[in-house]
């Protein structure tokens, strides 16, 4: 059983904000968790993030092996304000959030208690 999911975010290329698709992979395989398309180091800790706050928002994610995809894949990508939009685009790929849109653009860092955290930069993402 597969399942795919996509949601908006916005990667920083100094002033400039560029759009980035989110696209989450679910697969009936090993349970893993991986990020690709040039992540940095913290964007690769979103694994953690999002997969604990699902659990204490009351989605925890299904044991299938989930690759996150961040496309274009030659922009960098940096910091945790990933983390909504790649949560969002999980659940939707689980079926767990089927409204999510790509016309949306999700922006922030979520806590380990579910919580949305603001971060920096969001004027010039806009």
């Amino acid at each position: 059983m597969t399942g795919i999911g996509r949601a908006a975010a916005v990667a920083l290329l100094g002033v400039t904000g560029r759009r980035i698709e989110v696209e989450a992979h679910l697969t009936s395989q090993l349970p893993a968790f991986s990020i690709i398309g040039l992540p940095d180091t913290s964007l690769g800790e979103a694994r953690e993030r999002v997969r604990s706050a699902a659990a204490n928002a009351g989605c925890p994610l299904p044991a299938r092996r989930i690759t996150v995809n961040l496309t274009p894949a030659a922009i960098p990508k940096r910091g945790s304000g990933f983390d909504l939009a790649i949560a969002m685009a999980v659940l939707a790929g689980a079926g767990l959030a089927p409204d999510v849109s790509e016309r949306i653009v999700y922006i922030g860092e979520l806590g380990l208690d579910g919580r949305v955290r603001p971060v920096p930069g969001v004027i010039p993402m806009l």
